[in-house]
């Protein structure tokens, strides 16, 4: 067994992997082989409105001159997955993503659309609102005020088609997720969670307090409302 063991550690494979991953970080910035199609930039593992700005950048330089053999990107808070036909690819693909990721991104400008999202704040259309109010230690109305006034950036969409997380959220509005998930959320539902808050594209089991609710369909006919980039801003209405 102890023989196995050496034998596996010090194998022309497991080094060549190991040196070439050595190699191909710059500065903070790291990039790895997700499959024989994909290739992944990553950044520090964190959510921030920075670095998620410079993933942004880098996905909209791909966009706008995509090299031969680019299929699609698939950017999340901090990272970037490059999706390519290895057939068709011309280029050192490593090393063009290295070098797009060093670049900076305008300052001061906005890669998306700022859109506006009516949402009901009701007691009776989201149970949760009393309780993470109580949970806060703030009025239903303070809470509203305080969700509501901010300007929110779509880091990602994941979990389901078109579903948005957005943020960040103030401090005094950050609740750990639920204890015990609710195993039906409306479609339309607004919710918080940790330092973030999104939007439920369907009905859907969730762990999120529901402190809203939006008629606006977040996904429809294979076609996303929101991008990464984008700005919302919940517009309270009143029934």
């Amino acid at each position: 067994m102890k023989g196995e063991v050496r034998s596996l550690r010090t194998s022309p494979f497991t080094f060549s992997l190991y040196y070439l991953a050595y190699l191909r970080k710059v500065s903070d910035i790291t990039i790895y082989r997700l499959s024989e199609r994909a290739l992944t930039l990553a950044w520090p593992r964190e959510i921030s409105l920075a670095t998620n700005q410079q993933v942004l950048f880098v996905d909209q330089l791909i966009q706008q001159e995509p090299f031969r053999g680019w299929i699609e990107n698939v950017p999340s808070y901090h990272t970037l997955t490059v999706y390519y036909d290895p057939v068709l690819i011309e280029i050192d693909l490593r090393e063009y993503l290295l070098t797009l990721a060093t670049r900076k991104p305008p300052v001061g400008k906005s890669i998306g659309r700022t859109i506006e999202v009516p949402v009901y704040y009701d007691v009776s259309r989201t149970p949760d609102l009393a309780e993470a109010a109580a949970a806060l230690q703030l009025s239903v109305s303070e809470l509203v005020k305080r969700h509501s006034e901010q300007t929110y950036h779509v880091f990602m969409l994941g979990f389901m088609p078109g579903f948005p997380y957005l943020g960040l959220l103030p401090d005094e509005l950050v609740l750990p997720r639920k204890k015990t998930p609710a195993l039906k959320v409306p479609a339309g539902t607004v919710a918080i969670a940790g330092k973030q808050t999104g939007i439920y594209p369907f009905d859907s089991p969730g762990g999120w307090w529901g402190i809203g609710w939006t008629p606006v369909k977040l996904f429809d006919q294979g076609t996303s409302l929101l991008a990464p980039g984008d700005e919302v801003k919940f517009i309270p209405q009143w029934a």
